[in-house]
């Protein structure tokens, strides 16, 4: 006999079972009544097999033991990621959202609620946390024809392939638009890291400075999992602080600072280009270095695949001064006969620029220097001393700032441990867009278990939201991901 959802098809003879819960939390299984499903008689014996689960309680394991040999020999077994898709039962707020999607969508995908019931009933056993769907339309850039989907799965961060395949095939394609191509997409994690220094009246807690701090980071725990890790989420500061705030009633105040990490795994011995979206504007670093990563990385010095340097760590290039990164031509202007002059005013010095003019039009305008410590700059366009006819030529200056790059480093041992250069420009960072692209990246080795490579930078805002495939959230599996510092009135 098989569970049925949908009694589609169903008749007096089809060997189903249903399963509801009952006002005591329990589960009651029963059987068809002759018309809906085989009806049971007299005499019958019914023997059900299941499974009992913890839920979300094996989320996060990642120490077994091995209780035989594997073949001969001694064999060990060395956990490469920890278990994930536990999952606590669908809450009543749950049940009452979904259920009235799953009537209205009568098994059909069209709208963006459709596939969200399909997908939230599917017969493969599958659970999700959350799932986002967009059209093509709205992608970026636009794909039409196309629909995509994101899905968290219940209790882990990605969906297999094999999981995805399947639910293409046999949820989505039977009940999709026939010329509508469904993809579904790997969620995008932006992960924040919480440092919070918080300042506490010892005489009100019986609590010591150890149980306090983790009662803190229990709190800033509950705000990310009541707040975050769904699509569409929005991570607030000011919303967080509050939550800290409220822990515990010793607590005067509070200061918190965050930081954005990107989490990836390098395919190691090959050049391999890695854009990463923080999806939030990334503060540029000022004379010392803010984006970093950790931990640090083993490389080849020089590409030569003969000196291997084993503690090689990458950081921001600092900026000292702001120039002119470019000038656009915002007027070509008309009837220059020879180059027109380009002056430069503001409050830097030194920025130096030079029009190139065809058939009478101004159709460049190239720095030839940047200049230093601008804050502001005014391009003017003046005719030379043999050239009175050209007017109306215009340009704008772009001062540095948008984009910057990290470099790769090591202690040289035989240099009395000097920092050294290896690599300037190992990733290009565009801080307006918050995108971090390592191009041609081809480490020997990640220095940790996991081979897992973090990027941490410091968000523009400290409001940040999610849209499409991306997801915010504050890693459980990290005991770094949340530091807390409290000090005494």
């Amino acid at each position: 006999y098989r569970l049925v959802e949908d009694v589609t098809g169903v008749n007096g003879s089809s060997k189903i079972y249903y399963i509801q819960e009952s006002i005591t939390g329990n589960y009651e299984i029963y059987f068809g009544d002759g018309v809906l499903g085989k009806l049971l008689v007299d005499g019958n014996l019914v023997l059900v097999s299941y499974v009992v689960t913890n839920g979300s309680d094996s989320a996060g394991a990642n120490n077994f033991v091995l209780m035989d040999n594997l073949g001969s020999g001694n064999n060990i077994i060395y956990p490469i990621t920890q278990a994930s898709k536990g999952s606590k039962k669908e809450s009543i707020d749950s049940i009452k959202f979904n259920a009235p999607k799953s009537y209205a969508s009568q098994n059909r995908a069209v709208t963006k609620e459709d596939y969200i019931a399909v997908l939230q009933n599917n017969k493969l056993g599958y659970s999700f946390d959350s799932i986002n769907v967009w059209s093509g339309a709205d992608n970026d850039p636009p794909a039409y024809g196309q629909v995509f989907i994101s899905i968290k799965p219940a209790g882990g961060f990605t969906l297999t392939q094999t999981q995805k395949e399947k639910l293409i095939n046999q949820v989505i394609t039977p009940v999709s638009v026939l010329t509508v191509k469904p993809t579904i997409l790997n969620p995008d994690y932006t992960y924040l890291a919480i440092d919070s220094t918080v300042m506490y009246d010892q005489a009100k807690t019986t609590l010591t400075a150890n149980q306090l701090k983790d009662k803190i980071k229990q709190a800033i725990q509950t705000f990310a999992d009541s707040t975050l890790n769904t699509f569409d989420s929005t991570f607030s500061m000011s919303d967080m602080i509050t939550a800290i705030q409220n822990a515990d009633n010793s607590i005067i105040t509070n200061e918190s600072k965050i930081m954005v990490q990107k989490k990836f795994f390098p395919i190691l011995n090959t050049n391999k280009s890695y854009p990463l979206y923080f999806g939030v504007p990334l503060k540029r670093s000022v004379l010392t270095s803010g984006i970093h990563t950790d931990p640090s990385i083993q490389y080849y010095k020089n590409d030569t695949n003969v000196t291997l340097l084993t503690d090689v760590h990458i950081e921001e290039v600092p900026f000292t001064s702001s120039g002119l990164q470019k000038i656009d031509v915002i007027n070509p202007g008309f009837n220059y006969l020879e180059k027109p002059l380009v002056v430069i005013s503001g409050d830097g010095t030194g920025a130096t620029a030079e029009a190139e003019v065809v058939n009478g039009f101004i159709n460049k305008i190239k720095v030839i220097n940047p200049g230093t410590n601008y804050t502001q700059a005014i391009v003017s366009i003046v005719n030379s001393s043999t050239d009175t006819t050209g007017s109306s030529g215009a340009g704008v200056a772009v001062l540095e700032g948008q984009f910057g790059r990290l470099r790769s480093y090591y202690y040289d041992v035989n240099q009395n441990n000097v920092k050294t250069i290896l690599n300037e420009n190992i990733a290009t960072v565009d801080y307006y867009n918050g995108i971090v692209t390592f191009n041609d990246f081809s480490p020997y080795e990640v220095n940790n278990p996991l081979g897992q490579l973090i990027l941490s930078a410091t968000p523009e805002s400290t409001i940040i939201s999610s849209s499409k495939n991306r997801i915010i959230t504050i890693d459980p599996f990290d005991y770094m991901a949340i530091n807390v510092n409290v000090v005494t009135k």
